[in-house]
This record gives C-alpha cells, structure tokens and sequence, in this order.
C-alpha cells in the first residue's frame, strides 16, 4: 500500500466515525485540510506505530482540527442566515470534539491530550485577538498579521510534535503550512509586498531545505517547487 492509499485508508476510518444521520441531513460533511492530513501522516510515520493505534492518533488530530474548522464555518454567510443550520454547526463541531476526546483516551496518551487541548485554547484565544484587535494592534496587510495565522493554521500539529519528541519538524510544519495556504495566485495576490516577501522566504527555506524535514520528505523523487502544485504535497509514489 503506497502513502496515498494508507492516508486514504486513515481518512476513511476517521470519516466513518465522523457520521451522523441527522447532522448529515442539513449541513455538508467536513472536508479535511489534505496539507494538515498529510503533515499529521509524516509525523506518525516517524513513531512506528502499531496500526490500531496510528488510526486512533490520526482520528483523534483530524477531528480535532475538523472541530475547529466545523465552528469557523459559522462565519459563512449561507449557514449564518439559517438559524438551524448555524446550531448544527455548532453541536457537529462539539460532536466531532467528544469523538477526540474519546479516541485519546482509549490511547491512554494524557501528555498529548494536554498539549492538543492546550493548543485549542490557544488558537481560540489568538482567532479572537485577529477579530477584536487587528484593526488596533496590527494591519491586515502586515507580516505581523501572516504570523497570527501562520501560528492558528500550524499550533495543533507543533503540539502534536512536541509530545510525540518531534520539535525538530516545527519550523517545517509552520512554513509548510503557510505555503500551502498562499500556493495558489488568487490568494497571492490578496497579500501585500510585505507579506509576499515574507512567505517568498518562507518557500526559500522549504526548497532549499534550510529546516529539518519529515522523512517522508527525503524520498527519491520529491520536489518541492512540483509539490506546492498538489494540495498533498506528495511527490513521486
């Protein structure tokens, strides 16, 4: 089985935890970040885990995030003028929420537990500073203000990292995630020179391998500039 079809097979086993037939009804069923699933993938890989329990990680990472992405949708103008479809939001996410909280702790992993609920605390906190302060204490235009999201995009999987002794990979995680937020022109062109410059090094670094990188990176065949083309990131095989 190749890293496509085992990435695949994960987010299969995640999404048949994820169902509910009444949610399911009224609001569209979640789509994963593939940049997020993939860097989640890279890390476990390193630990050699034992199949059941890889699954239970990655579950557990993916709804998390999942939970987080399902309350951002509340923003959505289409779901926000329909009353129900916005508390359906709302109880999905927590759903998805009591499903990770479940998953940890058959994994017995309370240190992992501690730094993903931490995490979710804090980007919380740094999603409410970016709504209240930003007009106060930085520009939406400024470098500053690409750092804020850099951090809410890659907080839940440096934390992941830092409990499974894998700090090395953060600066990685953090630049990966940022390219593959701008890697298209449409939203390129809604960054300021600044922040171009900004993200330009943050490509630089990848390309060049300036930052230590998961082995699933270090294949033969891998390219980063074809890379920042496919959501995954994949390279060959």
């Amino acid at each position: 089985m190749n890293t496509l079809e085992q990435i695949q097979r994960l987010k299969q086993h995640t999404l048949l935890l994820m169902q509910h037939s009444y949610v399911e009804r009224y609001i569209q069923p979640p789509v994963f970040n593939e940049s997020k699933v993939f860097i989640t993938y890279c890390l476990l890989r390193e630990l050699e885990l034992d199949e059941a329990v890889e699954a239970e990680y990655f579950s557990s990472i993916t709804l998390i995030q999942s939970a987080l992405d399902r309350h951002d949708d509340i923003l959505e103008e289409q779901i926000n003028k329909n009353k129900k479809n916005r508390q359906l939001v709302v109880l999905s996410g927590d759903y998805f929420s009591s499903l990770y909280y479940l998953l940890l702790s058959h994994c017995e992993n309370l240190d992992l537990i501690s730094k993903l609920s931490s995490a979710v605390q804090e980007i919380n906190e740094l999603k409410a500073d970016l709504h209240i302060q930003s007009k106060d204490k930085f520009s939406t235009t400024s470098v500053e203000y690409l750092k804020v999201i850099q951090k809410i995009d890659s907080l839940l999987l440096t934390k992941a990292a830092e409990s499974f002794g894998l700090y090395t990979y953060i600066p990685f995680i953090e630049r990966y995630l940022t390219v593959s937020r701008y890697h298209s022109l449409d939203t390129r062109r809604r960054l300021s020179e600044e922040q171009l410059n900004y993200l330009e090094t943050c490509e630089t670094g990848l390309k060049n391998k300036e930052v230590e990188m998961p082995l699933l990176f270090h294949r033969e065949g891998y390219n980063m500039v074809d890379a920042s083309k496919n959501d995954l990131m994949l390279g060959e095989g």
